[in-house]
């Protein structure tokens, strides 16, 4: 009779960590989106008042630093994000793999694997493009700062 109620907290605990793995994938979007936005908003503010920000040279510096910044630790927790996600993917996968034989493992699939890699190499992509946006807007402002003389 021990053996129904041991499966169901067996049951019970894979649930909590595929809630677990739920709730970093909603946790790790969300802070995509809000860092998505934040970063548009300070370039687009770049875009549309170049004059206001060219009046002063470190306003436009400070700016694009900022920015920078943002998207730098943006990476970086999108980064830990993954890595803890595809942790507690990795501990159910072996978690069912070892008390779950008679059924299958979503987590031991590769399918789900290489689908986790390119949406989070998409992820990663869409950083890498807003850090180049702040890196060449820097440039381009230090470069046209310099004054050549002959």
């Amino acid at each position: 009779m021990r053996e129904p109620a041991d499966l169901s907290d067996k049951a019970t605990l894979f649930q909590a960590y595929v809630d677990l793995i739920n709730s970093e994938r909603e946790t790790i979007w969300a802070r995509h989106n809000a860092l998505l936005v934040a970063n548009s908003l300070i370039v687009g503010a770049l875009a549309l008042s170049p004059t206001a920000l060219g009046a002063s040279r470190w306003a436009g510096f400070a700016v694009i630093g900022a920015g920078l910044l943002i998207s730098t630790a943006w990476l970086l927790i999108t980064i830990h994000g993954w890595l803890m996600m595809r942790r507690h993917a990795e501990i159910a996968g072996t978690f069912t793999a070892e008390h779950f034989q008679h059924l299958p493992n979503p987590f031991a699939d590769l399918t789900y694997r290489r689908s986790g890699l390119w949406i989070h190499g998409l992820a990663l992509a869409v950083i890498g493009i807003f850090i180049a946006i702040y890196l060449g807007l820097g440039l381009g402002r230090a470069l046209s700062g310099l004054e050549l003389t002959p």
